[in-house]
């Protein structure tokens, strides 16, 4: 080969690798003292619709990892999206802010994660930069997103959420694992709902019931899943896998009762992080912490068709 054709082919090469990094922007939005996130956005002169992501419960972060596992499928979702012309916001949850701001467990609410969110809302409709604005929340993040989407969002994406409240969802998953503590939670959460303080409940309960988790989970009490997507009068999509062991098909089933007019999409074979499980629950388990996993196109078809209808 020449040394005048191989001069060629490297500067194709280095062309080529440019492109792919300009597929989108990607950086570091701090909305306020309470909420820091990454904003991805397609490269495009024209204004484009933006989806904004809450994650599950728990230390969740905006990558949709953990301390335990990491399979980036927020991040992988960003990225996709903003290849079909749609820009992201994913944020870490104010719990992450716990340390530096010097903030107490006991004194975080669920209404708490709520303002979060309208204030992520206000933030970017300030900016002009976007045509329409969706909120999208995944596991717990989809109850979040459903409230604060009240007279605030454009549309609203429920993925993977539970249709009921926290106290009956944690009572059946109990009454299935360890049956016996079932009774003892329930005797629990009525007392959270009725005096603000459990006492009494089995040790075993403890990671449910600890004394300074107790007002968040008094806060989290008030609000019915069901109730809540059927005030929304925006469009509305649920999406949910047949392979997910978190939360049962059959929640995504009871959203759909509560919103008849909103979009279904059941995926086969995909489980709760958006994944492709064709083995059994081990198999299931441990892409939790495969982040080489990609989304299934189903997802990505299916929010990217939504969000631009």
């Amino acid at each position: 080969m020449t040394r005048f054709k191989l001069l060629l082919l490297l500067i194709f090469a280095l062309n080529l690798g440019y492109t792919q990094e300009k597929e989108f922007n990607s950086a570091i939005v701090k909305v306020n003292k309470y909420v820091e996130g990454s904003l991805v956005t397609p490269y495009s002169d024209q204004e484009v619709p933006l989806v904004i992501f809450i994650m599950d419960a728990g230390a969740i972060n905006r990558d949709g990892n953990d301390r335990m596992s990491k399979n980036d499928t927020f991040k992988q979702l960003a990225y996709e999206l903003a290849k079909s012309g749609i820009a992201t916001y994913r944020y870490d949850k104010r719990l992450f802010k716990m340390d530096g701001l010097g903030i107490k467990e006991h004194e975080i609410s669920f209404d708490h994660y709520i303002e979060d969110v309208k204030s992520i809302v206000n933030y970017f409709n300030k900016n002009k930069n976007y045509n329409k604005i969706i909120i999208a929340g995944h596991g717990q993040g989809s109850l979040i997103g459903m409230i604060a989407a009240q007279n605030k969002a454009d549309a609203f994406i429920s993925i993977a959420g539970n249709a009921k409240s926290i106290d009956e969802v944690i009572v059946e998953q109990i009454a299935k694992q360890a049956p016996g503590l079932d009774k003892s939670a329930a005797i629990a959460f009525k007392q959270l709902k009725e005096s603000g303080r459990a006492t009494g409940y089995e040790p075993a309960l403890e990671s449910i019931f600890r004394y300074n988790l107790q007002p968040f989970m008094r806060s989290w009490l008030q609000y019915d899943p069901s109730y809540e997507i059927s005030q929304l009068e925006i469009p509305i999509l649920i999406i949910h896998g047949d392979k997910d062991i978190q939360v049962e098909l059959s929640q995504a089933e009871k959203l759909k009762e509560s919103a008849p007019q909103a979009e279904y999409l059941i995926v086969n074979n995909m489980n709760h992080i958006l994944k492709e499980i064709k083995a059994d629950r081990l198999e299931n388990q441990k892409s939790y912490n495969e982040s080489w996993r990609k989304i299934m196109p189903e997802v990505l078809n299916g929010i990217a068709n939504f969000v631009n209808q």
